[in-house]
């Protein structure tokens, strides 16, 4: 009876220790599991995240044409004679003309990206022009002569440089006309797209 025993004895053990290795098996796998799963969602939230990235560079790219919009009805409020008789929108640059966005001085209310304090926000906008595009782009913009103060373009009050002349030669120097120099006008556009998506713009202009 005893000789009989002895294999059924080798039998019950191997069947448990084969039962204690599918249970580690088991056990590996399901790590294993968990380990996939938790790549499969960085996964995607990493093709997701890509995905919101380029579509934001998408909404900037298409800013930059609303932009140059505001840019050009600015230089045209500054310096286009808009009814042929000798005017411009922004007659006199010495002096402040909310309706058009016109400061005739630097307001020193950039932040850290040089944004003046009216575009910082949608609602802190309180001039006079706007401008829209068929896109749904809403767009406003800042003009402020880059000036200490307003009043006349002195040396000591604002930027300025000589206007653009043809080059030439002249036998008298003493004689040469000498033109005006000319102030620097600065240009902040706040474009607002489609997805809440906000795009700045700066031109100098003069």
């Amino acid at each position: 009876m005893e000789l009989k025993s002895l294999p059924n004895r080798r039998m019950r053990a191997m069947e448990r220790h084969a039962g204690r290795e599918r249970g580690v098996v088991l056990f590996v796998a399901l790590i294993v599991m968990v380990v996939m799963s938790i790549a499969a969602i960085s996964l995607i939230r990493s093709v997701d995240t890509t995905n919101r990235v380029i579509g934001n560079l998408a909404f900037r790219q298409a800013a930059i044409q609303p932009a140059a919009l505001a840019v050009e009805d600015a230089a045209q409020a500054l310096f286009v004679d808009q009814n042929k008789l000798g005017s411009v929108l922004i007659p006199n640059k010495d002096a402040d003309l909310p309706a058009r966005n016109y400061y005739a001085s630097w307001q020193k209310t950039d932040d850290a990206n040089g944004i003046p304090a009216e575009l910082q926000k949608k609602s802190s906008f309180t001039l006079g022009q706007k401008l829209a595009d068929n896109a749904g782009n809403q767009i406003v913009y800042v003009i402020e002569r880059m000036c200490v103060q307003p009043g006349a373009p002195l040396n000591d009050n604002c930027d300025l440089m000589p206007p653009k002349q043809t080059p030439g030669q002249t036998t008298n120097k003493e004689n040469a006309v000498q033109l005006n120099r000319v102030p620097f006008y600065r240009v902040t556009v706040r474009v607002d797209g489609p997805q809440n998506t906000v795009s700045f713009v700066q031109a100098i202009l003069r």
